[in-house]
């Protein structure tokens, strides 16, 4: 009941975009004398819908200070629903807990477990969907990228900082477990296979391999990389 509607994002060239602060709480939408007060995501995006063309009146608190902005719904915004008018503006409900240090400490070691069960699952969706050539890597975000969102991370707080950082950290682990050559994943590939086999595989083949791993890794870090470059654009 606490929850709050708080802007976690906003869409590039939308209405919302550089006028509603991400971290920002919306605490009222109004168009003349009709005020949308029970606020949640989906009757938020309802009121917007209703009122495309229309100038809306957001009031919202940032910062320990108030402001409203007026935006003005448009239409192709969403790709997948073009003629849905929006102002462009990603919403989530969010409420902050406090709970003694041991139920934190717990919490956070079962948050861990899910995040690496749900990185594992998206990981290898992604990885089967790029062999089968329905790969989708709008959503893939490499280092130049990833500075952009450890800024979003930041205007929440340092709380949601560190949590986002947990999170890299998760996806770096998992994806360094990927029996791939020249990650520790590919090593351990090697070891079993020595382990069933009994014999040592020859260096030769060991270099080599992780040399074209290494190489075909980098290639891959230059396309996220330039492919985070024309999102900035």
């Amino acid at each position: 009941d606490t929850a709050e509607l708080v802007v976690v994002g906003t869409l590039k060239d939308a209405p919302a975009d550089g006028m509603l602060p991400v971290g920002s709480t919306i605490t009222a939408a109004r168009v003349g004398d009709e005020t949308l007060t029970d606020l949640t995501p989906t009757t938020f995006s309802g009121f917007i819908s209703a009122h495309g063309g229309e100038a809306i009146t957001i009031s919202y608190s940032h910062n320990d200070s108030d402001g409203e902005v007026t935006l003005t719904p448009k239409t192709g915004v969403v790709l997948d629903n073009p003629d849905k008018a929006v102002v462009g503006a990603t919403l989530s409900l969010v409420e902050l807990k406090r709970e003694p240090l041991h139920l934190a400490l717990y919490d956070g070691l079962k948050m861990t477990g899910k995040g690496l069960v749900a990185i594992t699952i998206g990981l290898y969706d992604l990885l089967r969907d790029a062999l089968l050539g329905q790969a989708d890597f709008s959503s893939v975000a490499g280092p130049v990228g990833i500075v952009g969102l450890v800024g979003d991370a930041a205007s929440f707080g340092l709380t949601s900082l560190l949590v986002f950082t947990a999170i890299i950290s998760l996806n770096l682990a998992v994806i360094n477990l990927l029996p791939f050559p020249a990650l520790d994943g590919g090593r351990l590939l090697f070891v079993a296979i020595e382990a069933i086999t009994g014999k040592q595989v020859p260096s030769k083949v060991t270099g080599w391999t992780n040399l074209v791993g290494f190489v075909l890794l980098m290639i891959l870090m230059v396309a996220v990389t330039y492919n985070d470059i024309l999102r900035l654009l």
